[in-house]
Parts: structure tokens; C-alpha cells; sequence
């Protein structure tokens, strides 16, 4: 018996010595990768590990692996790369964060595949040849980007981009090319950092000496790419110093209520006592307006509407309030105006892109009995259809009117919907939001960094209200002005501050924002270099 366990011992070493030689690089190369991703995503201040993350893969594709273990390792690794950064999903529903996050890993794969095939190809080619490789991956990652946004389960969450959120100087090319730029460049760097080192260990040794021997031109380029991309930043900085742009202050009040349980019958009383309480100490200074966060009243707004238009009357101060309304047996998540003349607007702003399983159930999943409980007590939500903003009026002698450009929840991920709410010739732009579903994790930081890209591509402030979370605003240049938090640093926590949003002149700016034309030759140079791929010899 004792030599049949020494035996099987014996076995089980060699097995696991096998595996290890056979797995290590790989399992290495892929974890290593989306490790360095995930320290450079929202919250973590680590953005500069973006610029190198994708070294040990790049490192590990030059000895030509096989494609199957590329695709095993690399699907594994982006699982659990999504599980630890989108796993606060699993408050709504734990196997539903299984099933997305094991999706997105599916998105991210074939780039993984491609550069498997193209990296031992480009290694051995000439700079054109390189090239060539290096921007036709780069526009791929910017493709499988946009891929993550469409069709009904789209869900385009921290894109590389996003990595940058605290960093303006790398994000002022967005106004022109989106934020798609940024990703493109972060993987082109990336590549060229591969490339530079493969010259210095490998290609130089087998060239003949020489003043030039040390010379990578697929460096430079990168180095290139970059000062092309921190530029405008100084270019304005400049611009702005000489023609200072014509800006107005206005004071909002922020409520941070902090309801939980919002849906409770028992709740209603204390958390309509809470945002009178906020809103009426706000009222005690002079504010333009008065925000509240997404579906902050306990019941629906124009069916309950005397106790909130009592409260505008009272403080003589027109509110934007997140808000259900219920009309003909339907539901709508909405955004609504109130005011002391008026009351409560009967035109309001209906939420366009709903969260699948949380605020509805997308075909074909709603003929799966019982799936439709899913949505909560309010019951399936209607879709809006158009951007609608709101034209909120003076509130003082000398006071302009400003017109808020609204978003509802995680709409500001949606960079061509946001586009349609800036054309609507908004002067700011209003996210209303609810990341306390998610209870104190790091959707706020995340959710957050996509209002900072928003804010620069359009070029125009963003003004944030959460029941909990990142509530505060960011100007046209993506620098975070002022971010309710606490003594602790946290942003979970129940509060209500001033914010004095400065309005640029937007006729000095832009009133169409930028155009998708980058996007359209990432889609195209991808698709050629999948095209091209049999003429190369890559099977």
C-alpha cells in the first residue's frame, strides 16, 4: 500500500511538472495582460500601466503558440479579468454577472487570436510590414470596442480609453475622433514598445554594424503618435490664455440622499422627509437650480406631484428631478421639471437606452416564463425615443436661461447618444444616476470616467447627481471640479453641497460635436486586414 501511494505521488509530481512546462507561459502571458489592464482601470490611479499591458502577450506571441491554447488561456484570463471588474453586477443578479462577464470575454478574444497570427509575422518583416500590423490591431481593438455597444445586449463599459479619465493632457484629440483615438493609441503604443524591444534583443543582432544599427523607426512613430495626441492640450492652453472663452456660473444644488430600499412602503415617509430637508437647507443660499438623482421619489412624480411642487413653490427655486411616471398602465424613468409657476412639467425626458434584465426584458428572453419578475415591483419600463432638453428658466434679475441636456443612469457609456442630446444645443449636460445598487464598490469611479470622455468629446460640462456615488461635475476639458465626498474620501454617503458649474460659451466651441469618421477607418482598416489574411499566408 505504501509504495502504491509513493507511486501515485510520483505521478501526480510528473503530471503537475508536465502541466507547468507546458502552461506556464501561457497562463502568464494572459493573466499578466489583463492584470496590467485591470490596474489601470477606474478606481485604481495606476493609468499608466495602459501603456505596456500588453507586453507579456506581445512577448509570448512571438514564439508562435499554438492557436488553441491562445484561445483557452486568453478566455479564461478575460473572465476572470471581467469578473473582479464589473462583478458588482452580482447585487442584481449573480448568475447574470456570470453570464455577461463571460461574454465580454468573448468580445476580446479574436483580438487576442489576430495578434497570436500577425505578431510572429510582423517580427520577421520589414518597418512597412510592421506597420502595417500595428495599426491594422490597434483600429481592431477600436472595432470590437464599438461592437460592445451595439445591439440589444450592448454594454460598452470601460473601454481602454477610459483608463485615462485622470489624465486630460492624453484625452483633448476626443472632440475630433472620440474617445476611440486614445484606446487606438494605447494599443499602437503598446505595440511599438514590443517592436523596440524584439529590435534591441533580437533584430540588431542579426544586422551588420553600423552608426544606424540601434535605430527602430516603429519607436519613433509611437513617440510621434503621442505628441500628436498631447498637443491640443497645450494648443489650447495657449489659445485660451489669449482669448479667454466667455463663461457663466451657474450655482446648483446638489442632493445626495442616499435612499435605500427605495421601493419599500415603509420607506416613503422618511425619504420624502429627506429631500425636503436637503432641498430646503440648499434653499437658504441663492441657486439657479436644484438637482435630485435617478428615481428619487418613492412614488410615481405625476401621480404624487402636490408634496414636490409645494416644496419649488416654497423655495421659489426650479428643480430637475429624477423620477418614475406612470401613464396608461406604463412606466418611465424619466427626468422632470418643476417650477414655481408651473409645478410639475407634463413634458419630461424618458430614459432611451434601458439596462436589459434590470429596467425591462429584451427579446427573445421575454418568452421565457416567469424571466419578467426579473424588472421589480414598477414593472417593465417604456423606452423614450428622442433627446429632450430642458430650458430651465431665470430665476433672478440679470439670469440668462440654460438649457440641460439630459441623461438618465449609465446612458453617458453611449457616445453617439450623448452626441444626439449635445446637437439638441445643450449647454451642459445633466447625468442622473443611481449607482448605489451597486453598494460602496468601484461602479461609481467606472460609471464616472465614461462622463469625463463625454465632457471633452462634446465639449461641454458634465453635471453629475448620484443617490449615491460620484455626484459633482467635470468641465469641457475633463478635469474633475469639484466631487462631493466625505471625510473618509468615499462618495457612499448622504450629503447635499453647492456646485458652481461654469458654462462656456459653446458658439466658441462646437455645436455638432465630433464625427465617427476615425471609427469608420478603424471598422475598415480591420476588416481589410481580416480580408488580407489568406494573401498573407495565415491560416
Amino acid at each position: 500500500m505504501f509504495g502504491g501511494i509513493v507511486l501515485s505521488l510520483h505521478s501526480w509530481r510528473l503530471s503537475a511538472v508536465a502541466f507547468a512546462k507546458e502552461w506556464w507561459a501561457a497562463l502568464t502571458a494572459a493573466f499578466c495582460t489583463y492584470g496590467f489592464l485591470l490596474t489601470a482601470q477606474p478606481p485604481r490611479e495606476s493609468s499608466e500601466s495602459a501603456y505596456f499591458f500588453l507586453l507579456p502577450c506581445l512577448i509570448w506571441f512571438s514564439f508562435k503558440p499554438n492557436f488553441r491554447k491562445v484561445a483557452f488561456v486568453f478566455l479564461l484570463a478575460g473572465w476572470f479579468y471581467h469578473m473582479a471588474l464589473v462583478g458588482w453586477i452580482r447585487h442584481m443578479t449573480f448568475p447574470g454577472m456570470l453570464a455577461a462577464t463571460f461574454l465580454l470575454s468573448l468580445y476580446n478574444l479574436p483580438w487576442f487570436l489576430l495578434a497570436g497570427k500577425l505578431i510572429p509575422r510582423a517580427a520577421k518583416g520589414g518597418f512597412r510590414q510592421r506597420i502595417v500590423t500595428m495599426i491594422g490591431l490597434s483600429a481592431f481593438w477600436v472595432s470590437i470596442e464599438w461592437a460592445r455597444g451595439q445591439f440589444t445586449l450592448g454594454f460598452p463599459w470601460c473601454p481602454l480609453s477610459v483608463t485615462q479619465w485622470e489624465r486630460p493632457v492624453i484625452l483633448q484629440t476626443l472632440p475630433w475622433t472620440g474617445a476611440w483615438s486614445v484606446s487606438f493609441f494605447l494599443v499602437f503604443f503598446n505595440l511599438t514598445i514590443a517592436s523596440y524591444l524584439h529590435h534591441l534583443l533580437v533584430r540588431r543582432r542579426n544586422r551588420q554594424g553600423g552608426a544606424f544599427s540601434s535605430f527602430c523607426p516603429d519607436f519613433y512613430v509611437g513617440i510621434l503618435l503621442f505628441v500628436l495626441m498631447v498637443s491640443p492640450f497645450f494648443l489650447f492652453r495657449m489659445g485660451s490664455t489669449q482669448n479667454a472663452v466667455e463663461e457663466r456660473t451657474v450655482r446648483v444644488g446638489v442632493c445626495q440622499p442616499y435612499l435605500m430600499d427605495k421601493w419599500q412602503s415603509e420607506s416613503v415617509v422618511r425619504h420624502k422627509e429627506i429631500l425636503i430637508r436637503q432641498t430646503r437647507i440648499l434653499a437658504l443660499t441663492n441657486h439657479d437650480l436644484i438637482v435630485w438623482p435617478e428615481a428619487s421619489t418613492p412614488d410615481p412624480v405625476n401621480l404624487d406631484p402636490l408634496w414636490i411642487e409645494d416644496l419649488v413653490r416654497e423655495t421659489g427655486i426650479p428643480m430637475l428631478i429624477g423620477a418614475v411616471v406612470k401613464e396608461e398602465g406604463q412606466a418611465f424613468n424619466t427626468i422632470s421639471l418643476v417650477t414655481p409657476e408651473n409645478g410639475v412639467s407634463p413634458e419630461w425626458y424618458a430614459k432611451r437606452t434601458l439596462v436589459p434584465f434590470g429596467e425591462y426584458v429584451p427579446f427573445p428572453f421575454q418568452w421565457i416564463p416567469g424571466l419578467r419578475k426579473l424588472v421589480g415591483r414598477i414593472g417593465t419600463f417604456g423606452e423614450g425615443e428622442v433627446p429632450f432638453n430642458f430650458n430651465v428658466p431665470k430665476t433672478g434679475e440679470g439670469k440668462d436661461a440654460f438649457v440641460v441636456g439630459s441623461l438618465i443612469c449609465y446612458e453617458d457609456i453611449f457616445p453617439s447618444l450623448v452626441r444626439e442630446t449635445v446637437r439638441a444645443e445643450a449647454d451642459f449636460l445633466f447625468v442622473c444616476t443611481n449607482d448605489a445598487w451597486f453598494k460602496s464598490e468601484v461602479c461609481t469611479e467606472q460609471h464616472a470616467a465614461h462622463s469625463v470622455l463625454r465632457a471633452v468629446e462634446n465639449r461641454r460640462p458634465v453635471l453629475r447627481c448620484g443617490n449615491a456615488g460620484w455626484s459633482g461635475w467635470i468641465d469641457q476639458r475633463g478635469n474633475q471640479r469639484q466631487v462631493l465626498r466625505d471625510e473618509n474620501g468615499s462618495t457612499y454617503f448622504q450629503t447635499y453641497e453647492t456646485v458652481e458649474l461654469k458654462i462656456p460659451d459653446v458658439s466658441s466651441l462646437t455645436s455638432e460635436g465630433h464625427f465617427d469618421y476615425f471609427l469608420w477607418f478603424c471598422i475598415g482598416m480591420s476588416a481589410w486586414v481580416v480580408f488580407r489574411l489568406g494573401k498573407w499566408g495565415i491560416k
